[in-house]
């Protein structure tokens, strides 16, 4: 599988390959007529032709190929020294050679990047010079010196298109974040749950405007405790787990109270997720307010005991005639359990002893008026027979229509019981 590499390296690799080849031409003029060998022509093939694409390879090839790229670069400009010293520094191959490597190296690293190429390239000439003499002939072909000009322009240019490029790159790059950001912003600014930003610490970066409905300005003050206003029995759990956020990484989710400033106490259900920013430690805390559904449910929960622990039988059908729910007591009078009567028609448990008009009396009671109450005989589950008193009533919507009928129901055999009104 080929190794993904960084795409200065092909950018880089396409400038060299080019610079190189018209080098090769433009030190091929200065050599001509100069006695040069097969061997210097060969090392020039092999230098300017050769040479890109094996550089090419292996930045391809390595773990960090832009890494290696700056290596190459470095590479680039001892070996052009050795071969500036080798041609005795003609003028206009030379300073065009130098100013181009030098540009690549800046490009790149900065002023490091330049201070390398002077380095790398003054000790590639000094080898050469200390190993085959010093010597300067700074004579350029004209030829040459035209070629090397017009390739140092070309560079420059061809540069300063890839810095325009990458230059409207950004912009545009900070033109969509600045964009992303407002409408990340309108909707953090209008959002009706509580959006923070803490730092590791639980103090405030952010605090969304959702918050100043609930608390004062004072309290959300950048830098002050988030946590110093909860209840004193969930602070320091949700120190605990915006720590366990920052630590592990994964979302925390918790519910935690505090009391508002207009004195009212609220419950929150929230999420906390940890990232890095500039290598800080940073919490998104997002926090809705659940007050009135743990109120609810509280309120539900009583109705739910007091139904199933009343002393009279109850059942609750839907408009359709599905039995919803039945009660505890339910099951004592008829014998009938929970399990056997929920989610099953309300016919298949008609136990009075009756004919079928008595339940046609019934629904055109509910029709008429919204209630029933009589009492007739009846049958449990095992048979025996009991004298029951029931009362029905129709429950409406704002609309008016029926959604549900309850029905309570009792065993008027018992004496205590006897004091209710028997209507046939």
């Amino acid at each position: 599988m080929t190794r993904k590499y960084h795409r200065f390296v092909r950018i880089f690799y396409q400038i060299r390959a080019t610079a190189f080849a018209a080098l090769f031409v433009a030190i091929g003029i200065q050599m001509r007529g100069r006695g040069y060998g097969e061997i210097a022509w060969a090392l020039l093939a092999l230098q300017f032709l050769v040479y890109p694409h094996l550089l090419f390879w292996r930045a391809r090839a390595a773990a960090d190929s832009l890494k290696a790229e700056h290596a190459n670069l470095l590479l680039d400009c001892l070996l052009l020294g050795i071969w500036m010293s080798a041609l005795q520094f003609p003028t206009w191959i030379a300073a065009p050679v130098f100013l181009g490597t030098a540009l690549n190296n800046a490009i790149n690293r900065g002023w490091r990047g330049a201070l390398g190429a002077l380095l790398a390239f003054s000790f590639g000439a000094l080898a050469w010079g200390l190993v085959a003499g010093f010597k300067v002939s700074p004579q350029t072909d004209p030829v040459a010196a035209a070629l090397c000009l017009v390739g140092l322009f070309a560079y420059v240019i061809g540069l300063g298109n890839i810095a325009f490029t990458q230059s409207r790159k950004l912009r545009d790059t900070r033109e969509a974040l600045r964009q992303s950001e407002g409408h990340y912003r309108i909707i953090t600014e209008n959002a009706g749950d509580l959006i923070a930003m803490l730092d590791a610490e639980g103090r405030w970066l952010y605090a969304s405007p959702s918050y100043r409905r609930l608390l004062p300005e004072a309290w959300l003050e950048i830098g002050a405790d988030a946590l110093a206003h909860l209840n004193a029995e969930d602070r320091d759990a949700t120190r605990a787990l915006l720590e366990k956020a920052v630590q592990s990484g994964e979302p925390q989710k918790f519910i935690y109270g505090l009391t508002a400033a207009d004195g009212l106490a609220h419950e929150f259900q929230a999420t906390a997720k940890s990232f890095s920013h500039a290598g800080a430690a940073r919490i998104v805390l997002v926090s809705t307010d659940i007050t009135e559904l743990r109120q609810r449910d509280k309120k539900l929960a009583v109705q739910a005991n007091v139904f199933e622990n009343m002393a009279e039988a109850m059942m609750i059908v839907a408009a359709d005639g599905t039995i919803v729910s039945v009660n505890r007591a339910f099951t004592v009078l008829t014998g009938y359990g929970e399990e056997e009567v929920c989610g099953k028609p309300e016919s298949e448990f008609r136990t009075a002893l009756q004919p079928p008009e008595f339940y046609d009396d019934i629904r055109d009671a509910l029709k008429r008026q919204g209630y029933w109450t009589g009492t007739s005989w009846c049958r449990r589950k095992d048979g025996s027979i009991y004298h029951e008193w029931r009362s029905i009533s129709a429950i409406r919507d704002a609309a008016g229509r029926t959604t549900h009928f309850v029905g309570f129901f009792a065993d008027v055999s018992q004496p205590t019981h006897s004091d209710r009104p028997l209507v046939r």
